[in-house]
């Protein structure tokens, strides 16, 4: 074959191959159902609306009330969509958490070189007076960490409580071993207990793990609280579990066990079904400090917890207290106990990326959109343009595992810090306490 027939040949049949189309930006109330290979990511707006942004090359005919943008780009270059809040005013950076995983880019946070970057005051407590000094803040709110395996205090409970004891630690939170809706060694849990409280020490059962909001695992789940409560009943006042603490992260679970925009609704299906169970029972429920903005979430903790224990993993102080500040406005609100929770133990790595703001007609890899009021933050593979969108352009990234999540590397740096912090969350009358996660 010449090489004439052979040019005529590819022309021919290049014309039949495959077009990558320009896809469609979707904003659509509630969650509508996507075409295969759509990008989506869900959100929850501040008065309770639930709505579904969605990339697509195959938009149809779009639902009643969808809002619709033409893209430059196809749905495959399309690597991540973000929501922002609704009053957000993004300024010359954009800050993005996440995870990488080979060259995708998972986004789990943002900071706005706004408001949002500015410093938290505190709060002034309902009386009015300064914050009490750090000892007198944890005579009402007083400091807590986990103790994981149950042989920790089965078998060395002498030597745990000294080390509690001499961390200034007013609560432990400890495993309870419970098999066929009973707790194990109710003897020894109340000989702890009772040890415990001889020191000025208070003793709450944990459960944790994602699973628990499987409507397969949830009687289970059910059956411990149950289990804890019948405990407790039976039990002298002495002996007695302070409350009951789950920590289940929905947010964790495997994609192909629970589609994501169920596992809301099942995570607050749950915690209906443990305070109905609990009774009298304290209920304390452990969250992400990045839940600050889903307020259907907090709204159904407001229901269903008596009490939230934060889990605020960065080492920055002023970060810190911009991200618990939310959380104890929350409690102040509903008249619930917040409990803020810092890391020291190793952690997995975490990346931050920083965006700049570029010029009007510019290419960028971040496009911002404002769609009826609502800010999404569309992540690109390949940089582009958009008459509709203001552009950020990447600029560089930091590791924010070690150092920026973490004390492990410099606990007495976090032994300094947490009188500092007692004192300024101590003006929120909804503060309840410091907790660690692997201090010892």
């Amino acid at each position: 074959m010449s090489r004439y027939l052979l040019l005529l040949s590819f022309l021919l049949s290049s014309l039949y191959l495959p077009q990558a189309r320009a896809a469609t930006l979707l904003l659509c109330p509630g969650a509508p159902l996507a075409s295969p290979g759509a990008v989506t990511e869900d959100y929850t707006t501040p008065l309770g609306a639930r709505m579904r942004a969605i990339v697509t090359e195959a938009p149809g005919k779009p639902e009643p009330g969808c809002r619709a943008i033409p893209l430059k780009v196809a749905a495959s270059g399309v690597q991540a969509l973000h929501f922002l809040p609704p009053d957000a005013r993004p300024g010359d950076t954009i800050l993005l958490q996440g995870e990488e995983r080979n060259k995708d880019f998972t986004v789990t946070g943002h900071t706005l070189d706004s408001g949002q970057r500015a410093a938290v005051k505190p709060a002034p407590n309902l009386a009015g007076e300064r914050p009490d000094d750090a000892a007198d803040v944890r005579e009402r709110a007083p400091r807590a960490t986990w103790a994981w395996s149950p042989n920790a205090w089965r078998e060395r409970a002498d030597e745990m409580l000294d080390w509690a004891a001499g961390q200034k630690m007013g609560e432990l939170f400890i495993n309870v071993p419970v098999r066929d809706g009973r707790v194990v060694e109710p003897d020894a849990l109340a000989a702890f207990v009772r040890q415990a409280g001889s020191r000025g020490i208070a003793v709450t059962a944990f459960e944790d793990g994602p699973d628990l909001i499987l409507p397969t695992e949830r009687r289970e789940a059910i059956g411990r609280m149950r289990a804890y409560v019948a405990y407790n009943a039976q039990a002298a006042d002495e002996e007695r579990l302070k409350c009951v603490q789950f920590d289940v992260q929905p947010q964790l679970l495997a994609p192909d066990k629970l589609p994501l925009a169920a596992r809301d609704g099942h995570y607050l299906d749950l915690l209906a079904a443990l305070r109905e169970a609990a009774g009298k029972m304290t209920l304390d429920v452990v969250v992400p400090v990045a839940w600050s903005g889903e307020d259907a979430l907090l709204g159904g903790l407001a229901r269903h917890a008596d009490a939230l224990t934060v889990r605020n993993y960065r080492t920055d102080p002023g970060e810190i207290s911009r991200q618990a500040a939310p959380f104890l406005d929350w409690g102040v609100k509903h008249g619930k106990r917040v409990r803020i929770a810092l890391e020291a133990g190793p952690a997995g790595i975490g990346v931050e990326r920083r965006y700049r703001r570029l010029g009007p007609g510019a290419k960028g890899d971040l496009l911002l959109f404002d769609i009826g009021g609502q800010p999404v933050l569309v992540l690109l593979k390949v940089p582009a343009a958009q008459d509709e969108a203001v552009a950020y352009l990447f600029g560089r990234r930091r590791d924010i595992a070690g150092s920026a999540t973490t004390f492990h590397f410099d606990k007495p740096a976090l032994m300094r810090l947490l009188p500092q912090l007692e004192r300024s969350f101590g003006a929120w009358k909804s503060f309840g306490g410091m907790a660690v996660h692997e201090l010892r």
